[in-house]
């Protein structure tokens, strides 16, 4: 009962307390029969206008685009399961491509885009110097040590016939990863180095995750840092084997995060805090489905539904992704990036991180959802 409702409330139970009293005391005289019962007066009924509390959210809408990818698992549950729509939260998708940060950043800066979700690479810490400010508002995928999920991937027959037993054996091999800058990058040069090797030691390609896989199979590439689900398929149809995970190789490292525009983080707060909330809540199930087998199969329609992932069987091959559950940033990871990009030349003037990385969001919603339960 709301706070401000009580003292009515306690009146009224005085109300009946006095007259159940009065039935305690001495009985009063008989009164003579009435000769005929009066109408009864009609029941009183009390209206109590919605409160604060109880009142459903203001309608909002958020401009985003989501691709069907593993990554945004979290985001796809908690549409689906109407987190977001309890939040008073609906979308607009702008059609704007947000493969690449290089789209994606500018418009965040100019509001074309509420929100969007993306890997840790030197297109940030670029754009902030140029002036195009976002957020880093929640973390998405991470690495949390022993998780088999993403990381580097050979090609089956470079295993079976001896050519590469561990990292050491990668040189002179044609390796890949998306893109110059970008953590996919870092994350070869880092595997690499654990075998005493460097980026100069192999032959790089920059491509798409879905082209490495291709490359694999068809004896076009030998070494691929490549995600889920495009590692799992490559797998499954016997194209290459994993060498290492990416937690392996960058144990707690931030993969992936959400963007918010500043306009959207500092002018519509709140609209950001409902939808930090209802994400949180879709990790929170995605975990218990991925770690504990809550509502699988039920999370496995949505994820098929939503995701480029059709393949029912995948699911019980494929390491499921790791989040952290109360969407928080690793602000170190963040920072270790940063280092090695500005190390290997990508960014000249490294950023103040606190300027960029803004916690208000997984805070919020872990106030309001407690801390997860594991």
């Amino acid at each position: 009962m709301s706070a401000h409702l009580l003292p009515r409330a306690v009146m009224l139970a005085s109300v009946v307390t006095l007259v159940g009293c009065a039935g305690n005391a001495a009985a009063p005289a008989p009164r003579a029969p009435a000769a005929a019962a009066a109408p009864s007066a009609p029941a009183v009924v009390l209206t109590v206008a919605p409160t604060a509390a109880t009142a459903a959210p203001r309608a909002e809408t958020v401009k985003a685009t989501f691709p069907p990818s593993m990554g945004q698992a979290p985001i796809f549950v908690a549409m689906e399961r109407g987190y977001f729509a309890e939040e008073g939260i609906t979308f607009d998708d702008p059609g704007l491509d947000t493969a690449s940060s290089a789209n994606f950043f500018p418009a965040l800066a100019t509001n074309q885009l509420d929100v969007a979700g993306g890997g840790i690479t030197s297109a940030l810490f670029n754009a902030i110097n140029q002036g195009v400010i976002v957020r880093v508002a929640l973390g998405m995928t991470t690495a949390p040590p022993g998780d088999k999920s993403s990381g580097l991937l050979v090609r089956k027959e470079l295993i079976e016939s001896g050519r590469v037993r561990d990292l050491g054996d990668l040189r002179g091999l044609r390796a890949a990863f998306t893109s110059k800058g970008h953590s996919t990058e870092m994350f070869l040069d880092k595997a690499l180095s654990q075998g005493g090797l460097t980026l100069d030691d192999v032959q790089t390609t920059p491509l798409a995750y879905q082209d490495m896989a291709i490359a694999l199979g068809n004896n076009n590439l030998d070494v691929a840092v490549i995600i889920e689900p495009y590692a799992a398929l490559a797998v499954q149809n016997g194209s290459a084997v994993r060498l290492r995970s990416w937690a392996d190789v960058i144990p707690n490292d931030e993969i992936s995060v959400l963007y918010f525009a500043p306009v959207f983080a500092d002018d519509r707060t709140d609209v950001a805090q409902r939808f930090a909330k209802a994400y949180v809540r879709g990790i929170r199930d995605y975990l218990d489905a991925r770690d504990k087998g809550a509502n699988r199969d039920d999370m496995i329609a949505i994820l098929q539904k939503d995701t480029a992932l059709k393949d029912r069987d995948l699911y019980d091959i494929m390491p499921w992704g790791a989040y952290d559950p109360d969407g928080r940033i690793n602000v170190e990871a963040i920072a270790a990036a940063q280092d090695w990009f500005a190390g290997h030349g990508y960014v000249a003037h490294p950023i103040d991180l606190a300027s960029v990385i803004d916690d208000r969001f997984s805070a919020y919603a872990v106030g309001q959802l407690g801390p997860y339960r594991r």
